[in-house]
């Protein structure tokens, strides 16, 4: 099947028409239209939106269309997998990169998927590292030469996946469509964007202005922090309660529903929590 042939089967099973999915991937209904077609394929951008959307890979998009694969050489890519088989903790470290997607994979296996503009032989760049314990999943992803601009895809097993803890530094952090029980970050971290993903989430981004954005919050988001400031922004109508600890941190633009379950927290010191709903 090609390109065209998978994301017109993409979008029917996903019940969206193509207006509606050109809206979510910010691009005109004409140029879904050509994609559609054949008369025209997407930049390695709009590749990585669609993968994002429909939780596969670049890989499996364009790997049999030849056409989409000519027109992103400049972007390299290099992937390594490993299947697992059996729910596991995941320790993961990574060193400093641009953005960081975690989506869910179907398949009984971790799969990570590197991108950048720069460096041909990534798989010479960087060295993916893992320690695969019973209960426990170390991924190290270290870096031999100085790269910059990188993009890494990180499909978890969704059957597998309990608690993550992520350490890098980072500009996007991607959630999408999974159900976690805690995901905590160590690091520094400029935007977290949570797309239809359940469970808690906590930052720790000291010094650190952090913006965070939901599609649609279910579960907690804990922010960790010093003299910084934390946006936090909701779909407006959004029921949440916030809690504030720590020394001198201040809340505002709060409406709180004291009984529901989604709880918005802030920690540290000398910091503010702003939440907007939209």
């Amino acid at each position: 099947m090609l390109f065209n042939e998978k994301l017109k089967m993409l979008r029917k099973e996903n019940n969206l028409t193509q207006e509606e999915l050109a809206e979510k991937l910010n691009v005109s209904r004409q140029a879904i239209t050509k994609w559609e077609s054949g008369d025209g394929t997407p930049d390695i951008e709009n590749l990585k939106q669609i993968s994002i959307l429909f939780t596969t890979t670049i890989d499996e998009l364009i790997k049999e269309d030849k056409i989409v694969v000519s027109e992103i050489k400049e972007k390299y890519s290099y992937i390594e997998e490993l299947e697992i088989d059996h729910i596991k903790h995941f320790d993961i470290h990574i060193c400093k990169i641009n953005e960081l997607n975690i989506m869910p994979n179907f398949e009984e296996k971790v799969k990570i998927e590197l991108f950048s503009n720069e460096q041909e032989n990534l798989e010479e760049s960087f060295k993916v590292r893992y320690d695969n314990l019973y209960n426990k999943l170390d991924i190290d992803i270290k870096e031999r030469k100085q790269i910059q601009d990188i993009t890494i895809n990180m499909f978890l097993p969704e059957k597998y996946i309990n608690d993550i803890e992520l350490n890098s530094k980072m500009k996007i952090l991607n959630i999408s469509n999974l159900e976690l029980n805690k995901l905590e970050y160590d690091g520094d971290l400029k935007y977290l964007n949570v797309k239809n993903s359940k469970g808690e989430i906590v930052l720790n981004t000291t010094k650190c202005d952090i913006e965070a954005n939901y599609d649609k919050l279910e579960g907690m988001l804990e922010v960790n922090t010093i003299n910084s400031v934390a946006r936090v922004e909701i779909p407006k109508g959004t029921e949440y309660k916030t809690i504030i600890k720590g020394i001198n941190n201040e809340l505002i633009d709060a409406v709180n529903t004291e009984n529901s379950n989604n709880v918005i927290e802030l920690n540290g010191m000398n910091s503010k929590l702003i939440i907007i709903e939209k």
